[in-house]
């Protein structure tokens, strides 16, 4: 649609008097073009937008994020707060390239903007080669000085931002060789520095030093579209926000496609729009409107599936419709307050649980349960041996045990009320009053009714609101996921790290990490994973280290494990052929994570045409 459209269309609604999404509801017919035209509207309030015309064929429209509405679409800071809803839905992997691309689903790496990479003996300094060639969006040099710059920067603000990964804790100083060379002096041994903070899987977003250099990095939106901002290195630039849509056009000058390092992509424009309900989700891809739709139910995703054969997922068509991901699924508790800070009344919450019957509910029979924090991925086989022999000596296993869990309240003093529940010697209840997000809310109501079963007061919640008060402690048990586990270079030290007494936070302030919510410490855990952090797999002391940690974590409890988390995403072949799959892993579709960006290189047009003319952006 021209600008002219747009005009028209804004003085069109202006005059109905009508409810704006009301008007463009009928006008357009569906849902999704609803969504797509409704930024419409903010456009009465400023400058006619106008974009080129790009066929639908050569444009590829995603829902994630929100739901309804995209509320930092204006803000693309990505170490701050909120920003998995600004920088991180679209612009990081259109817009940004990472300096190692890492596929957790292999365990395979693939140098990006580092063209190599090496420690030294002692693994507490790390020489970065930069590629040469790579250049930002705005045709200035990408160097070993953004890298620096950007490093030091994070380290002086560590205190303020979030999306850090390991460098509070490892990273020290910069040392810029020339251009294309810098040297990371860590404070301590970090060999797996290079997989959790150089790489796509949750690293450092490098930042331009000449536009940054000069903001206050807490305030600084980096949010200014007719000024060429978000500015990245990556094979799209960010030509239109608002509350309803983001949208990426490609840039034919990418250094990646002119130096010869990857194609170009063939998508030319990137969509993104905020998730709905389910069920219109799923009726959008049953008309083949959405390419890649938000993650969905396995009944939701079953009958789409059986109503459009152009839909597949990761698994193709068939069970369990996904990947494991490096993210079970958790019961989180904010450790520091009562009464979730007594490690018996969390280990009688944990054996309150039917994980069997739990998952099969929530899955519908598709699910995995989890018991700990380590996603079993192959490599980790000896790992989770030793583990199996922990659990059991704990008394942990897939099913409840609700002797035991009366056995600890009775101990601790408790009765139970005219109504089954649980209370203390002043009458008080043990109230669990759970965060439940969408993606996770078909956990939410057989789980609440097995703990209540059990003599705990049990409710929850799916306000989007919730998800801040998480990270700040405030909304003490949250249903989630704590990642990345499991991943090869980064475990078992990344996932013990998460709960070392470094991550800790008082209630009411907000943790560095996301997955770093359960605000338990325990100082001879500290000092088992430090003599952990240097070494590698297949060292000797690694896995009596490993035992010896865990040991302390299953007999604390700080976090309850419910479910391994299946990744479902649904991606429709009408547009776009090429999906990761089981059969060909090069990544995965996840709209969310930085790895798309091989997706959007790797996709071929459904019609097997080439890529279309050079497109050309009016201001």
């Amino acid at each position: 649609m021209r600008g002219m459209a747009w005009r028209h269309l804004i003085s069109f609604v202006g005059a109905t008097g009508r409810s704006p999404l009301h008007v463009i509801r009928l006008l357009v017919g569906s849902p999704l073009n609803a969504i797509l035209v409704a930024c419409a509207i903010l456009a009465s309030c400023g400058p006619a937008v106008v974009l080129d015309d790009v066929p639908r064929d050569r444009t590829m429209i995603l829902m994630n994020g929100g739901p309804n509405q995209y509320s930092l679409f204006d803000n693309q800071n990505p170490y701050i707060p909120g920003s998995d809803q600004g920088f991180h839905m679209g612009t990081l992997p259109a817009v940004f390239e990472p300096l190692i691309m890492y596929n957790v689903l292999t365990g395979e790496y693939e140098n990006w903007l580092a063209e190599s990479w090496a420690y030294d003996d002692s693994f507490t300094v790390l020489t970065v080669k930069i590629r040469k060639g790579i250049e930002w969006a705005d045709g200035v040099p990408f160097t070993a000085r953004d890298v620096a710059f950007t490093f030091d920067m994070l380290r002086d603000h560590a205190a303020s931002m979030v999306h850090l990964a390991d460098l509070p804790e490892f990273f020290d100083s910069t040392e810029v060789v020339d251009d294309h060379t810098v040297r990371l002096v860590l404070k301590k041994a970090g060999p797996a520095f290079w997989a959790t903070t150089l790489s796509s899987n949750h690293g450092i977003f490098v930042l331009p030093e000449h536009i940054w250099k000069d903001q206050d990095p807490l305030e600084f939106t980096f949010h200014d579209i007719e000024g060429g901002l978000p500015l990245g290195t990556g094979p799209y630039r960010l030509v239109y926000a608002s509350p309803y849509q983001k949208i990426y056009d490609l840039r034919q000058d990418w250094w990646g496609a002119r130096m010869g390092f990857k194609r170009l992509p063939r998508i030319q424009r990137i969509i993104y729009v905020p998730q709905q309900e389910e069920s219109q989700a799923a009726q959008l891809l049953l008309t083949d409107q959405l390419d890649m739709a938000p993650i969905m139910q396995v009944l939701t995703l079953e009958s789409v599936l059986e109503r459009n054969a152009r839909v597949v997922t990761f698994a193709g068509r068939q069970p369990p419709y996904g990947y494991l991901d490096w993210c079970p699924i958790d019961l989180n508790m904010n450790c520091s307050e009562p009464p979730f800070d007594d490690p018996q009344i969390r280990r009688a919450i944990s054996m309150a649980i039917d994980r069997e019957k739990l998952v099969q509910l929530a899955e519908s029979g598709a699910g995995v349960v989890a018991l700990h924090p380590f996603t079993p991925y192959e490599w980790f086989a000896p790992f989770d041996e030793a583990l199996q022999e922990i659990l059991a000596r704990h008394g942990y296993d897939s099913k409840p045990h609700l002797e035991e869990v009366n056995r600890i309240m009775e101990g601790k003093g408790y009765r139970k009320d005219e109504e089954g529940l649980w209370v203390n010697a002043e009458g008080e209840r043990v109230e669990i009053a759970m965060y439940v997000p969408q993606w996770l809310r078909a956990y939410g109501p057989p789980l609440t009714q097995q703990l209540r079963d059990a003599g705990f007061d049990a409710n929850f919640d799916t306000s989007p609101g919730l998800t801040s008060l998480v990270q700040t402690g405030e909304q003490k048990v949250s249903l989630g996921c704590k990642g990345p586990s499991g991943v090869r270079g980064m475990d078992p030290y990344l996932m013990l790290s998460y709960y070392t007494s470094q991550y800790f936070r008082p209630t009411g302030q907000p943790v560095p990490l996301w997955s770093t919510t359960s605000r338990w410490r325990n100082e001879e855990f500290d000092r088992i994973v430090e003599r952990i952090a240097p070494l590698q797999v297949g060292d000797e002391e690694l896995l009596e280290l490993f035992s010896e940690a865990m040991e302390i974590w299953v007999g604390e409890l700080p976090d309850i494990f419910l479910a391994q988390l299946i990744i479902r995403y649904p991606c429709n072949t009408t547009r776009w052929t090429g999906w990761p799959s089981q059969q060909d892993p090069y990544g995965f579709p996840h709209s969310w994570q930085w790895e798309l960006l091989k997706t959007f290189i790797r996709l071929e047009p459904a019609s097997g045409q080439g890529p279309s003319a050079p497109l050309s952006i009016s201001p």
